[in-house]
């Protein structure tokens, strides 16, 4: 697993802070244990998420997302052998209520965002 330019990718990673809360978190993601996403995300009106093109092998992944705030969540995905995954991963933090979450989300065709 490894960062690579877009159009190299067999996996479009996109993340994002959709907290109504947590104006800022850092959130890290990892495949198989092979750290892909590590930084900070800024709510910014829950507008922003950002691509990480990912090359993965075909066959059954684990997918590790944790936050500073002590969110994680783990799920098992499978690449095919050929063509490209599309996936999300949010964070998120109602602003009245309910607790601190994290998203995966995982298909075979673009992720529209509003």
């Amino acid at each position: 697993m490894r960062l690579v330019e877009e159009q190299q990718a067999d996996l479009h990673l996109w993340v994002s802070n959709q907290s109504f809360a947590d104006d800022s978190v850092v959130l890290r993601v990892s495949i198989d244990g092979t750290g892909i996403v590590d930084q900070h995300f800024a709510v910014e009106h829950q507008h922003n998420w950002f691509l990480f093109p990912v090359r993965v092998p075909p066959g059954l992944h684990v997918v590790r997302v944790v936050s500073n705030t002590g969110v994680e969540i783990q799920e098992t995905f499978t690449m095919p052998e050929t063509g490209r995954q599309y996936a999300a991963v949010d964070y998120g933090n109602p602003a009245h209520g309910g607790a601190r979450h994290v998203n995966w989300f995982i298909r075979s065709t673009p992720i529209a965002f509003a």
